[in-house]
């Protein structure tokens, strides 16, 4: 390669050196953390050229109770008894949503 280019391969040199110091002080948690994001950023792509919704676009009716239960806040018959347990909490703290 370096005769194709009359004898020039100095900036890919210079880059490889350069890169091989940086690389030394890059922690391979810093990698692997740039895959996760890489491969979660495809995933994002992927689900949007299908149309699809992503998990934190889709609604859900489940709440957790302070009690720790969760229920389904849309069937009376399991959220009844926790509606005491969350106004109870929302009064002594003074937070209502």
């Amino acid at each position: 390669m370096k005769a194709a280019l009359g004898g020039r391969c100095t900036g890919r040199q210079a880059f490889e050196a350069a890169w091989s110091e940086l690389r030394l002080t890059i922690q391979d948690a810093a990698f692997a953390e740039w895959r996760r994001d890489r491969d979660w950023r495809a995933e994002v792509v992927a689900k949007r050229g299908l149309g699809e919704k992503l998990d934190s676009e889709i609604r859900s009716t489940l709440m957790r109770c302070v009690c720790g239960t969760t229920f389904d806040s849309w069937k009376p018959a399991e959220s009844y008894q926790h509606r005491a347990h969350i106004t109870a909490v929302q009064a002594t703290s003074g937070t209502r949503r």
